[in-house]
């Protein structure tokens, strides 16, 4: 499966892995079973303290349902029970987080992809496409990834700063710990490109850090010595 390449607002290219096959029908499957508990649940409640008309049961049961996937997403930033439970999310494909208008095309696509075929189309997309995208998703611009977790304390902000450094950009107190957190993921990701693609990634880093810090010219000779005296420099201004 291919992944999926996304430019972030910095000019930096971040690697996402497409939710697999697998962990999408994962998710459906726990989806369906919550759904089938509520299901079994509501209607024995409303059948046995009440004489419900069918609208009533259309409010209570039905609505709820048809809603689930729509609602769950957007206010689990992406995730249904089912996809948080299987580790996957909704995404915009340029990175940042699907808007309210992305998750309802995929609702209204999910009665051609899912639904009516009984997942057929989606199955199908899917493996055409290679990106976590089924039709609906196609339609969205969106596309379902497996989360990025931080795992070891390289992967946070914390950079280990010998006694008595002393920062050399004083600049960096205007950037942000998202701003030192895209330079410690380029960091850390060397291995995960060809020397080539890793340069030019690099240096897109350095220039956007630059710019942002108002700096011209750097003291160190290397596009990585300075990402790294960077991180140094805000862990000492920052505390």
């Amino acid at each position: 499966m291919n992944h999926l390449n996304i430019e972030t607002s910095q000019h930096v290219q971040i690697d996402y892995i497409p939710a697999g096959i697998g962990a999408r029908i994962g998710a459906y499957i726990l989806d369906i079973i919550i759904m089938g508990i509520y299901l079994a649940v509501s209607l024995s409640l409303i059948f046995e303290f009440s004489e419900s008309s069918t609208w009533v049961i259309m409010a209570v049961v039905a609505l709820p349902l048809m809603a689930y996937h729509l609602v769950f997403e957007l206010f689990m930033e992406g995730r249904s029970p089912g996809k948080k439970a299987v580790g996957i999310k909704v995404i915009k494909t340029d990175g940042t987080p699907a808007t309210f208008g992305n998750y309802i095309m995929r609702w209204i696509f999910r009665l051609i992809d899912i639904t009516t075929t009984s997942g057929t189309v989606a199955f199908v997309t899917i493996l055409v496409n290679g990106k976590g995208q089924r039709l609906g998703d196609l339609a969205a611009g969106t596309a379902v990834v497996k989360n990025k977790k931080r795992t070891s304390l390289s992967d946070t902000l914390y950079a280990d700063v010998e006694e008595g450094y002393e920062p050399i950009y004083p600049e960096v107190s205007v950037l942000s710990d998202k701003d030192i957190s895209i330079v410690k993921e380029v960091l850390n990701e060397r291995k995960e490109y060809d020397r080539q693609t890793y340069k030019i990634i690099a240096l897109r880093t350095r220039n956007a850090i630059k710019e942002k810090m108002g700096i011209e010219k750097t003291r160190e000779k290397g596009t990585l010595k300075f990402l790294r005296t960077v991180v140094k420099d805000y862990n000492v201004i920052h505390g």
